[in-house]
């Protein structure tokens, strides 16, 4: 595909599910969007947005590791 003809990635979304904390119970979900002004291929970076009712974590190591699992996956 030439590259003017190329798609552009605009915005992505990921949906995470994880079970309740041992507190509220449930399942807990979290739906974190990256986007840009300009779109994520035209600006080369994105921003976070992030959504949920309820997220529990242990530490900041945890968020840090759905970051990493993103960026991993839209640097593709």
């Amino acid at each position: 595909m030439e590259e003017e003809n190329k798609p552009l990635l605009e915005e992505v979304t990921f949906k995470f599910s994880q079970d309740g904390n041992c507190v509220d119970g449930g399942d807990e979900n979290l739906e974190i969007r990256c986007d840009s002004s300009l779109g994520i291929d035209r600006d080369g970076s994105y921003f976070f947005i992030l959504k949920t009712e309820q997220w529990a974590v242990e530490s900041a190591d945890d968020l840090q590791e759905l970051f990493n699992r993103i960026k991993k996956i839209i640097s593709k």
